[in-house]
């Protein structure tokens, strides 16, 4: 199902975001690979298979213009957008006390507006092809909350229901969207910032597995 097909993922430097790049490469896609670590865009280039259809894009999911102006590079490179996995993501470990608005700002923009950007960005490249699916990445916090990660937690459960109305509204068009809920995943985001002031309850909870 993804021979010839184009891939656009983000978040692709590190994590879920390679492994997708190299077991989608492996099965014959072509691949449109975004994140801001640009170093690590070339190490996952690098561990493709050898004649892998491949592009990388420097790209802040946070960014509705520059997730946009993705979207119509990868068109404009490709001739197509099959696949779009929106994968990116971060987190901060912080009790709702203790948090900053600006540490929930940064967490939901990336998490929750880079999905919605990503979503509305390639939707009508598909919707015009009738062919497509609109692959969001939630996570087991987005089933269930857990202490310390409100900002996470909620941005989650928000793309959860994004996707689950996407399910309804695309019935018929050719263009489905997947949500994804991943459990415990040893990638960079189990490397979490603690919140600028922590709390007693942070420290009983900072060194436990963060769930992707």
């Amino acid at each position: 199902m993804f021979q010839n097909k184009v891939v656009a993922i983000t978040g692709a430097a590190s994590g879920i975001g390679r492994a997708l790049a190299v077991d989608l490469a492996s099965r014959g896609a072509c691949l449109a690979l975004a994140d801001v670590n640009l170093a690590g865009l070339d190490e996952t280039a690098s561990q493709l298979p050898s004649g892998t259809q491949v592009r990388t894009y420097s790209l802040d999911v946070s960014s509705k213009e520059a997730v946009f102006a993705f979207a119509d590079s990868v068109q404009r490179d490709f001739g197509a957008a099959h696949f779009v996995i929106n994968n990116a993501g971060t987190a901060v470990l912080a009790t709702v006390e203790h948090v900053s608005i600006e540490e929930i700002e940064k967490v939901i923009a990336i998490n929750l507006w880079g999905v919605i950007y990503g979503t509305k960005a390639f939707l009508p490249i598909m919707l015009k092809q009738r062919e497509g699916c609109i692959v969001n990445i939630s996570s087991v916090f987005g089933l269930v909350a857990t202490p310390c990660s409100v900002a996470y937690t909620m941005s989650k459960f928000a793309v959860r229901g994004l996707t689950e109305t996407l399910w309804q509204e695309l019935e018929g068009t050719g263009v489905r969207a997947v949500s994804v809920h991943p459990g415990g995943i040893n990638t960079n985001i189990t490397k979490a910032p603690e919140a600028k002031y922590a709390g007693n309850l942070n420290a009983k909870w900072q060194r436990q597995t963060f769930v992707r």
